[in-house]
């Protein structure tokens, strides 16, 4: 969210943009999965709206059919129509520039480095051959040169293209919890509440998927989340055994003892900002270099977009 709301804000004031996005298609977190008909949101599973312009945001995407209130969560979430991805899909269409996917950014070169001229050239390397979190200054692709640079990475990440560069030490010292994502559906409808917030337990946070606008009731699809502190505990875990777990936890809080039809976990290295700067973005004009992301400003899809918003204002300055 945060390099869409910076990409597409630059777009819109006329500057030439090149985005660089690892993933087949842009979004990050605001993810939807889809496999076998069935449908889960296992990322962020809602935004808020306070801020004005992140309000005339979500008004738009409503407008366009891409977002709805979701009343099974509480009064003042919005949700994807027909799943959290719509929101990028949504401003994607908006205008990004010229968008490359599937391409992990490894390394940015400075004022020449890797190549003849000044400005930054960025060192790209096809995602799906490339480990997560490489930071290598061979191999790959050299893309540029280009006047300004911005990192729209989780903490950890941009910390590694960062280091020799600035604002490496503010992306150090905001550390981001991991998240398993449990996705499980039944081929017949139940009876346990739309929405579950357990107080104990590997789980934080269980949905029925089916309770979203624009969904169908069935095939039941429901979405759990475990804790920061289980998933960090069992991070490296082998899938199965996690979501073994979850299951268990999930049968335990909902009551829904029928067998799944369809099971998975899908696990979140980056998915919250613990301790967030408490500033809306980073910007080194002489070096022609900023930071976005949510652990700049919040843990919400409000704050991403608001850091991706107020950098694009900087870097057009």
């Amino acid at each position: 969210m945060a390099g869409l709301a910076c990409a597409g804000a630059l777009h819109r004031a006329g500057f030439a943009v090149t985005l660089f996005d690892k993933s087949r298609r842009v979004g990050g977190r605001l993810a939807t999965r889809r496999v076998d008909g069935f449908m889960f949101d296992h990322g962020a599973q809602y935004a808020t709206a306070r801020d004005p312009a992140f309000t005339a945001a979500v008004e738009a995407m409503a407008a366009a059919g891409r977002a709805a209130p979701w009343p099974a969560a509480g009064e003042g979430r919005w949700c994807g129509v027909p799943g959290m991805s719509a929101m990028a899909r949504h401003m994607e269409q908006g205008g990004l520039g010229t968008l490359h996917t599937g391409r992990h950014v490894a390394f940015l070169h400075r004022n020449g480095e890797g190549g003849d001229g000044g400005g930054w050239r960025v060192r790209h390397r096809d995602a799906a051959d490339t480990g997560p979190g490489l930071v290598s200054d061979a191999g790959g692709e050299l893309a540029g040169p280009f006047d300004r640079v911005a990192v729209a990475l989780p903490a950890p990440q941009a910390a590694g293209l960062l280091h020799p560069h600035a604002f490496a030490a503010e992306a150090d010292r905001a550390p981001m919890a991991p998240c398993w994502a449990a996705m499980l559906a039944f081929n017949d409808a139940t009876t346990a509440p739309d929405l579950l917030r357990p107080d104990a337990g590997p789980l934080r946070w269980i949905a029925r998927e089916s309770s979203r606008p624009g969904r169908a009731a069935t095939p039941e699809c429901w979405v759990a989340h475990a804790t920061p502190e289980w998933s960090r505990a069992h991070l490296e875990q082998p899938a199965e055994a996690v979501l073994a777990s979850l299951q268990a936890a999930f049968t335990q809080e909902t009551g829904i003892k029928a067998a799944a039809c369809f099971a998975v976990v899908h696990r979140w290295r980056y998915a919250l900002a613990e301790a967030p700067l408490g500033t809306p973005a980073l910007w080194d004009a002489a070096a022609g270099l900023g930071v976005c992301g949510d652990w700049c400003l919040g843990a919400r899809v409000e704050a991403a977009f608001l850091s991706g918003s107020t950098l694009a204002g900087m870097m057009a300055g």
